[in-house]
């Protein structure tokens, strides 16, 4: 399946996401989708960002992300985003569709009992008129993981945790074979959630990994990466799988 991700908001100065005194929309949307990427490309599937640089108007924001998804013929649309609300006792995850007549609903389902199961509140699936929901010609959601206004959904959230959530909703759990090794380092590099340039990833998702040998497990090899589980403390200890550029590493199988 051919995926356009929307990481929510992150277009500034116009199209910026809630913040709180702890939390900022924008850090959580980028940290969540980008493994949302990473985890659709190790189950094969094809992925698009298409969360644009700029705009001139949150309206143009919004916009360019559909036609995007439109231009390239993508299957669905996918927008993730977080909550906000005046009360802190407001909690839970939801998931919005253009038409709970339409094809989005049952993925939409599929995606907000994924969530819940990690111990959210399920405020289930509503219908809203959100410009990218209604701009886009294939089934689309807009995916609101949780509230960061909420002390109780923040206690529960783990970027990881909630991404696999979100893929699996999407595909479906699906075990992914691997091959133990080594994976030697040849140059100071970085691993990332993604196989996208270290210049497009929140500088807190990469982590420097210094020359040397690191036992791990081959997840899979695309795009000119390895995506690779390493042992103990010596990957990213941000996700369970790492990206690393093959022009700076090689995999050794046992």
């Amino acid at each position: 399946m051919f995926f356009a991700i929307d990481i929510g908001h992150n277009c500034p100065p116009y199209d910026t996401g809630a913040r709180t005194n702890k939390y900022s929309e924008d850090a959580l949307t980028k940290l969540v989708g980008e493994l949302v990427i990473g985890k659709l490309r190790l189950r094969k599937h094809k992925v698009i960002s298409v969360t644009p640089q700029s705009a001139y108007s949150t309206d143009d924001s919004l916009m360019q992300r559909a036609r995007k998804a439109n231009q390239l013929d993508a299957d669905y649309f996918i927008s993730i985003h977080f909550n906000a609300f005046s009360s802190p006792r407001a909690n839970g995850s939801e998931v919005y569709v253009y038409d709970l007549r339409s094809a989005a609903r049952p993925l939409a389902q599929s995606v907000v009992s994924n969530i819940a199961s990690l111990g959210f509140f399920n405020r289930g699936v509503k219908k809203a008129r959100f410009r990218v929901l209604e701009l886009t010609a294939m089934p689309a959601i807009l995916i609101e993981c949780c509230f960061i206004s909420s002390d109780k959904d923040m206690r529960l959230f783990n970027a990881e945790k909630m991404a696999t959530a979100i893929v699996d909703g999407l595909v479906g759990k699906e075990e992914i074979t691997t091959i133990s090794g080594t994976l030697k380092v040849r140059y100071t590099t970085y691993l990332k959630p993604s196989s996208d340039q270290s210049s497009n990833i929140n500088p807190s998702q990469l982590k420097v990994i210094q020359p040397g040998d690191y036992p791990g497990k081959l997840v899979a090899k695309e795009e000119s990466h390895y995506a690779v589980e390493l042992e103990n403390e010596m990957g990213s200890g941000l996700r369970e799988v790492d990206y690393i550029y093959t022009g700076h590493s090689d995999f050794i199988a046992d």
